[in-house]
């Protein structure tokens, strides 16, 4: 399935200096998937130093990345 970034998520992704096959991956390997209230698709991946959230929703057969950052807060979401 395709994966589409908004305009957003791009903006965010260059601010938070997260590449594109980081979020790639995370989507598709995800350690951790979750439901928004939203009915948005949350993707977990666990590195060294902080873990990655991915928010994305699934609209025609493609996998559209609404926003994604990096925290330390670890315990907060496991």
């Amino acid at each position: 399935m395709p994966i589409i970034f908004t305009k957003h998520a791009l903006e965010r992704m260059k601010v938070r200096n997260i590449p594109k096959e980081e979020i790639i991956n995370t989507i598709n390997n995800p350690d951790n998937l979750l439901n928004d209230s939203f009915g948005n698709k949350i993707a977990h991946k666990v590195k060294k130093k902080y873990l990655l959230r991915v928010f994305y929703y699934i609209e025609e057969n493609s996998k559209v990345v609404i926003t994604a950052y990096k925290t330390s807060k670890f315990n907060k979401y496991f």
